[in-house]
């Protein structure tokens, strides 16, 4: 494969390459750019992806073999190309690259420090305009809750233009009115840069600052100013805590991990904020590409901090990276201090990765499934180990019926694969061999005629199944299963009084109230016994709209179906008039006007 690759031009391409630090473009035959990577000696580098070696990654074989064309930028620094690298990621989106998954752009809050009196908004589009932007937020609803909290403690104007008077922010407190002068620039930019450190996490100096000035303002006599700095305080003290505490030390850290899956060239990358030793959020964010864990961390930590507003003093992750010390010195010029990345063996810090770490399997887990992998969810297995079923319980079916003293009885079946619903596998029943009053016969016609139709069609057989209701219940359904050759087909009861589980063999079983197993039998209950009943509404009601017309003299079943076949619904049968009711087929005049006045309640 490499030996296709490397033909005259891209060998020329190749032995050209410069000995310093670079940015590299590799192109397809269109002229598409496919990956963008940095070098600290291009001439070192470039080479390296046309050699043969068996260590290479698939993703970067195939990306060889459809490189055509090779761009390279030197730069006159290491960080200088780390940070060219992370703007024509940006730009070109290569596909080879790793780049946030999502179609959409994330949401940000935006504050648009370069007017006089800033706003503060939600947004999608990051226009170089001299704002700030913090985010990116991968929920709108978290972005939202942030947003408003900090509008409520810093109530700064909504108005896209100043109209010169005051609007209904002013009237319930939620603008200071600095279109009329209430608030000085002055006055008004303190706030914004208060509210700039809370959104960065920074409540600590916000909270600080806020109490200074609001004791000068008290010294100066100004009580009216000293009054609202006061609520300010209040509101931000309120905020903070709700805040875990979990470094004593108050330094700001960024703790990040990943969830890699290569079968589908996935991840999930949990970002867990400290900012004065509390835990303030956590983000997650599903990236696409790279070839390895090394790859998705150097690429997403060039990309998340490359126009990040504030950035903490210490980033920690749970491996070393290519250009980690490159990435140290560019932050730490950016912030004015020393940012360290650093591998945490033991304590706090490790506990904490190994927090986010779960997080990201857990999402990437429930991503996966959404993408209908082969998932086997753990509800699943550990109703497996409670039950010390023989096969897993992948396919369950559940089954209930539903009546009113025998009357309009029904039943129904549910379908849940992999723990979730299969909706297209639902069926419903309307009781033909029952009369009275009797759920246990009930429950064993429905069964047996499900797993009739299940022989008759050849159908799949469930691994489990599960009745609505308590031991009478059971040994109907039980029966039903014997009389067709299902024996070993593992069945149970679950009542509702207690949500006791009976077992075949008349054992009764509680499972823990925490169990995720129990809350899927409870899912498959309750999703049975809803759509039994709406089964049961739908017939009561259908039957209590046509009984209206049966004890009308002369109106037999055939008038009553060409009625029904001429207005479609009763709404439209009631609202019209006797000459319209004249005209259905085999109705006159006076059978019409006794319709009517039957429905509208007349004698």
């Amino acid at each position: 494969i490499y030996n296709q690759c490397m033909n005259s031009k891209l060998s020329k391409l190749v032995s050209k390459s410069p000995q310093g630090p670079g940015v590299y473009k590799f192109l397809d035959d269109g002229g598409r750019v496919l990956y963008v990577g940095k070098a600290k000696s291009l001439a070192k580098r470039i080479p390296t992806y046309f050699h043969p070696s068996e260590s290479f990654h698939p993703r970067t074989r195939l990306l060889v073999s459809k490189v055509q064309d090779i761009e390279y930028i030197p730069t006159q620094t290491d960080v200088e190309a780390l940070i060219l690298e992370a703007n024509m990621i940006k730009l070109h989106q290569p596909r080879y690259n790793v780049r946030l998954k999502d179609d959409k752009k994330y949401p940000y809050i935006k504050v648009t420090v370069q007017e006089d009196f800033p706003r503060v908004f939600p947004t999608r589009n990051l226009k170089k305009d001299g704002s700030i932007f913090f985010g990116p937020y991968t929920s709108v609803k978290v972005m939202k809750k942030a947003l408003k909290a900090v509008t409520k403690i810093f109530p700064l104007r909504s108005c896209h233009e100043m109209p010169g008077q005051v609007c209904l922010e002013y009237h319930i407190k939620r603008c200071y009115g600095p279109c009329i002068g209430e608030i000085s620039k002055e006055e008004y930019r303190k706030m914004v840069n208060d509210l700039c450190d809370f959104l960065a996490g920074k409540s600590a100096k916000v909270e600080k600052e806020l109490e200074e000035r609001m004791l000068k303002a008290s010294k100066n006599e100004d009580f009216e100013e000293a009054a609202r700095i006061r609520d300010q305080l209040a509101a931000v003290r309120e905020t903070v805590r709700k805040q875990r505490v979990v470094f004593s030390d108050e330094r700001d850290r960024d703790i990040l991990a990943l969830s890699l899956s290569e079968s589908i060239s996935s991840s999930c990358l949990a970002l867990l904020q400290i900012r004065d030793g509390k835990l303030i959020s956590r983000e997650n964010y599903f990236l696409k590409g790279g070839a390895d864990e090394e790859e998705v961390f150097r690429t997403f930590i060039g990309q998340y901090y490359k126009n990040a507003y504030f950035i903490p003093d210490e980033i920690i992750v749970p491996v070393k990276f290519r250009d980690c010390e490159d990435f140290e010195l560019w932050f730490s010029e950016r912030k004015g201090r020393r940012v360290e990345i650093t591998l945490p063996q033991r304590g706090e810090k490790k506990r904490l990765l190994e927090m986010a770490k779960r997080n990201a399997d857990l999402l990437l887990k429930e991503k996966r499934f959404k993408r209908g992998e082969k998932l086997i969810p753990d509800s699943v297995l550990e109703l497996q180990r409670s039950l010390h079923l023989k096969s897993l319980p992948c396919w369950i079916e559940a089954f209930d019926v539903s009546n009113i003293q025998g009357s309009h009885a029904v039943g129904s079946v549910v379908v849940f694969v992999d723990g979730r619903p299969r909706k297209s596998q639902y069926r419903r029943f309307r009781i033909k061999t029952i009369q009275g009053i009797d759920d246990f016969g009930m429950m064993k016609e429905i069964v047996g005629r499900r797993f009739d139709r299940i022989l008759k069609e050849n159908q799949r057989v469930p691994d489990f199944v599960l009745i609505d209701g308590g031991r009478g219940h059971l040994n109907k359904a039980i029966e039903a299963l014997e009389e067709r050759g299902f024996n070993a087909l593992p069945a149970y009861g679950l009542a509702k009084r207690m949500d006791e589980l009976h077992l075949p063999d008349g054992r009764v079983v509680m499972l823990p109230k925490t169990s995720s197993s129990l809350r899927l039998l409870q899912h498959l209950r309750d999703e049975a016994h809803r759509f039994a009943i709406t089964y049961h509404r739908k017939l009561r009601g259908k039957e209590a709209k046509i009984s209206i017309l049966d004890g009308i003299p002369g109106m037999g079943e055939v008038k009553r179906r060409e009625i029904y076949k001429y207005f479609q619904t009763m709404k439209r049968l009631e609202s019209a008039s006797a000459e319209e009711i004249a005209r259905v087929k085999g109705i006159g005049e006076k059978l019409a006007r006794t319709i009517l006045n039957t429905l509208h309640g007349e004698d």
